[in-house]
């Protein structure tokens, strides 16, 4: 049954900041090499396929191991996993500083790649447990809002640090990897698990003693939700990835300004989390923030490739921030309110649609970097633009999960009857 807010512990407010933290250091570690790309395929003579390598190689461990995170979770208890992942994360960003070749820097990004992987299944779990359902979708908002905190901390403060540090990207990286063990030490001290508290009970004839997996895989929405994930997730990361570099060499701008430019995208992301989780909240339906807000992506995306004038690019770049950010809160709140969720399932089914997600977000950097040397970078973000319709599709036929839907169909039945 739902929690009653007379069962809400406050220490519950210590989990999510802690929840929030270290969702913040999974993006700050994975994305700091982008914005200085071009210093590490000099340094370490690499092309920029290869350099692509570097960032999508943490996608597709994610894509992997982010069910082996549900796995420990199921086995050994959410906090345990995040335990694992955040720890991994860590120590494979610190190692990273102290790599002089192209070998050991991608062995460090595939241990940082497991620990984020493990990370994915237990935020939701953890979510449920501790909140009551009236708080999901503001909880959801705050955790889809630390993304793009960190992508705008990455883009803003990245460039200006590796010159601040003698112009070495090792010093960087090792810098943001320190910055995560801290939130590795404070989970370990302070994190906790409320196992007595099940959020939703489970449907009739789905008991927990069946698999979590093969359960949401049958769940027709979940499905759908992966799909529509794959699809937005290799598009945003083939953008975020390439767009620094395509706006300093296709455009001419210099690194700083590059960064600077890019990271206009995250920051409308920050307002565009708040107004997605504050829309769904308050009105209680889902949808609109789902497949509406994809189309977004769609026209901004485009723009930063097609237009030239520069603020007409950060105004496209502020139309993907709002795409890719104003339905992350309506994503995982629809997710928890299916039928038979449960904050196990729940924990499984957030790594199932993310292993989907990101098994996009691996191939299209790597691709795309790939068939840029032959095409070109331009062609590459505009060709691939048209798997942003799934994410379009996949979501428009989702059905509506919020009370918002019932309370608009006793509306309409009430206006049939008169």
């Amino acid at each position: 049954m739902p929690m009653d807010r007379s069962t809400l512990s406050p220490y519950r407010w210590v989990i999510e900041v802690l929840i929030f933290l270290a969702l913040l250091g999974q993006v700050v570690t994975w994305l700091a090499p982008a914005p200085i790309l071009e210093p590490i395929i000099q340094d370490l003579h690499i092309s920029l396929g290869t350099a692509g390598l570097i960032i999508s190689i943490i996608a597709l461990c994610i894509s992997i191991f982010s069910l082996l995170g549900a796995l420990i979770s199921e086995r050994l208890g959410a906090l345990r996993a995040f335990l694992v992942g955040i720890w991994l994360l860590a120590i494979g960003q610190i190692l990273s500083g102290f790599c002089t070749s192209f070998g050991p820097l991608l062995a460090c990004r595939v241990i940082e790649g497991v620990g984020f992987g493990v990370m994915i299944a237990p935020p939701g779990t953890l979510t449920m447990q501790w909140f009551g359902e009236g708080e999901w979708p503001y909880i959801n908002m705050i955790n889809a809002l630390c993304s793009y905190i960190g992508m705008t901390a990455v883009f803003s403060i990245t460039a200006p640090l590796y010159l601040a540090l003698g112009s070495s990207w090792q010093r960087v990286v090792l810098r943001y990897g320190i910055a995560v063990a801290v939130v590795a030490l404070a989970w370990t001290i302070l994190g906790r698990e409320r196992h007595a508290i099940a959020a939703v009970d489970p449907a009739p004839g789905q008991e927990e003693s069946r698999s979590n997996l093969g359960e949401v895989i049958r769940m027709r929405d979940v499905r759908l939700i992966a799909i529509g994930l794959f699809g937005g997730m290799w598009v945003f990361q083939l953008y975020t990835a390439f767009l620094p570099q395509y706006f300093h060499v296709v455009r001419g701008m210099n690194l700083s300004d590059a960064s600077s430019m890019t990271a206009v995208l995250p920051l409308t992301g920050i307002f565009a989390s708040v107004g997605g989780g504050l829309g769904t909240g308050m009105t209680g339906l889902r949808k609109p923030f789902l497949w509406p807000v994809a189309i977004f992506t769609l026209v901004g995306c485009a723009g930063a490739i097609l237009i030239k004038e520069p603020i007409m690019i950060r105004l496209s770049l502020v139309l993907v921030g709002i795409g890719a950010a104003g339905s992350l809160a309506a994503i995982v709140t629809m997710l928890m309110e299916l039928p038979g969720m449960t904050p196990a399932r729940m924990g499984t089914g957030l790594a199932f649609v993310w292993s989907v997600g990101y098994a996009g977000a691996f191939v299209a950097p790597f691709l795309g970097g790939a068939i840029a040397a032959a095409i070109g970078l331009r062609a590459v973000m505009l060709g691939f633009l048209v798997l942003q319709f799934l994410p379009i599709g996949a979501m428009y036929l989702l059905p509506e999960t919020g009370p918002g839907r019932r309370r608009r169909e006793i509306e309409a039945a009430a206006a049939a009857a008169s």
